[in-house]
């Protein structure tokens, strides 16, 4: 089975009957690729995003049109190597923990195997290479060859790791992030799409600020519906499906191209000043900062004022490249800026304009 154009995230459910009324809707509309996680959702072994999911497709109706994908990670979260936290997944760093956490999800899920099980939050090649020795993740995995179909990675790394990841040859797809304001992968998904491997694009609403703007929120989906990506949405209502199904059967009569969207962007955020368009050229910084990525909440926090970029912004310090605070300003980005930015004085001014006081 190929996935959909557009596929349903399990992060944002309300409640195991808010999630099996979404992913009924999501499927009856063609989506056909659910991701889930032993974390998302979580408030105990019986409420969570696997329970629910597992529940809403016991029907034999709707599970066979669609692919269930969950996942753990021998990382914590962010860019280190986790300490072993089975009940949400992180922390797998060998066999043993994997097949605990593997068994744990198909038990939550009460299916006897999954259609995508993928490397979760591995943004570093030590995180990768953690996964893969001896006796670790993959070879975990590899021991339950029987119970999925596919293997997939999930990550924030740069386009130069994600690259380095799916030459390993181990994996058939990967999810990154990429959204109309967050362009810094692309040369990741180009080499992706050159062999053959499928790209999922999580974030696609980055962190659900563009949805609070209209017009961002049409082009944001629109924008991705011109790429060869599988945009992955984390549906949380029967009318937030309708609306993305809306998207998808309303392509053909919508005449503006991906660069014509980006231009509709540069253009809503009125300003002549030299601002960051998250070309990514200034990548890999030392500090793994996505200053793109940073500078794109800035951008729209400044210039459309928009107070839910900077909400969202303090809310993600949790993902190390976003977290502007940790750049020492060693002048790097600025060098390799190809429109010879002032980067790092943008930098500090996104800094003072975005940071909570508890966020410092």
């Amino acid at each position: 089975m190929k996935h959909s154009k557009i596929v349903l995230g399990g992060m944002r459910f309300k409640g195991r009957q808010n999630a099996k009324d979404v992913i009924h809707r999501a499927i009856e509309c063609g989506f056909n690729y659910i991701d889930i996680s032993p974390l998302y959702c979580r408030k105990d072994e019986e409420e969570n995003s696997e329970a629910w999911a597992g529940a809403a497709l016991q029907d034999p109706y709707y599970r066979k049109q669609i692919m269930v994908s969950t996942k753990c990670a021998p990382g914590d979260g962010g860019l280190g190597l986790g300490e072993f936290k089975p009940e949400v997944g992180f922390g797998v760093r060998d066999k043993d923990q994997l097949q605990q956490v593997f068994d744990q999800s198909l038990a939550r899920m009460n299916f006897e195997k999954v259609d995508w099980y993928h490397l979760w939050t591995t943004h570093t090649m030590e995180q990768l290479n953690e996964a893969m020795k001896p006796g670790g993740w993959y070879d975990g995995v590899m021991n339950n060859r029987d119970k999925w179909t596919k293997l997939g990675v999930t990550t924030h790394a740069t386009s130069e790791i994600i690259i380095e990841f799916m030459k390993t040859g181990k994996f058939d797809a990967v999810t990154l992030p990429l959204n109309l304001i967050n362009t810094t992968r692309l040369k990741a998904v180009e080499f992706c799409n050159e062999n053959n491997i499928t790209v999922i694009a999580m974030n696609p609403l980055a962190g659900g600020f563009l949805g609070k703007h209209e017009r961002l929120k049409e082009l944001a989906l629109r924008y991705l519906m011109r790429l060869d990506v599988h945009i992955l949405i984390g549906l949380s209502s029967v009318e937030e499906v309708e609306y993305a199904k809306w998207i998808e059967d309303t392509m053909d009569d919508f005449v503006l191209s991906a660069e014509e969207m980006l231009k509709e962007v540069g253009e809503l955020l009125d300003t002549s000043e030299d601002r960051c368009t998250s070309c990514g050229y200034c990548a890999p910084c030392p500090q793994n900062i996505n200053v793109g990525d940073a500078l794109s909440y800035y951008n729209l926090y400044k210039y459309m004022h928009l107070d839910s970029a900077k909400e969202t912004f303090n809310k993600r310090q949790w993902d190390d490249g976003i977290k502007l605070n940790n750049c020492v300003q060693c002048g790097i980005c600025e060098k390799r800026c190809p429109n010879n930015l002032p980067v790092l004085q943008l930098i500090r001014d996104a800094q003072e304009m975005l940071y909570d006081e508890k966020s410092e």
